[in-house]
């Protein structure tokens, strides 16, 4: 009898070991940019302007501009997106955003959130941006353009070319 049970419990507790979710992707990005911290901070720091200086982004506008509670859309290649601003720090130089309404087609990520910082860094200016969010399907088993891959690479390919054009723009003179 005891032999049973115990085989009875391995099989009802052997598929929970491979019943589980997606873990969180996490993408860490950051640029070094030759332009003081305020500066690279007046760009940055508007919530609505991102597709002034990211071109990954063809348009963007925030319903409450650059105030906790606003909802941005972003206009990329193959939709839009939407991302609420949770909290701002203009002191501080943070912010702190996650995403509202995301078809899986236009940015296969979900639930996802992102953090920008800019902080000096010797005579110029550091900027991070952290991003951390699942897969568009959180299925156990997500058909490929669904994956983790697809979500890490969807939204590195919002942040790295984001990063660079800020840079490239604050160093030229291009962006104020």
């Amino acid at each position: 009898m005891r032999t049973t049970l115990t085989l009875l419990a391995i099989a009802l507790i052997a598929p929970l070991a491979h019943a589980h979710g997606p873990t969180p992707q996490k993408i860490d990005e950051s640029v070094v940019i030759n332009a003081a911290p305020a500066a690279v901070w007046a760009v940055v720091g508007d919530f609505a302007g991102i597709a002034k200086w990211n071109p990954a982004i063809k348009a963007s506008s925030a319903d409450k501009g650059s105030e906790a509670g606003s909802t941005r859309t972003l206009t990329l290649d193959k939709g839009t997106v939407t991302e609420q601003l949770d909290d701002i720090d203009a002191a501080g130089m943070t912010m702190n955003y996650r995403s509202g309404e995301t078809d899986p087609k236009v940015l296969p990520a979900s639930s996802y959130s992102g953090r920008i910082s800019v902080k000096a860094e010797g005579s110029g200016s550091k900027v991070s941006w952290q991003a951390r969010g699942y897969r568009a399907d959180t299925g156990n088993e997500p058909p490929p353009g669904m994956d983790d891959e697809s979500a890490v690479k969807a939204l590195r390919g919002l942040m790295r070319p984001g990063l660079d054009a800020l840079k490239s723009g604050l160093e030229s003179g291009a962006l104020k």
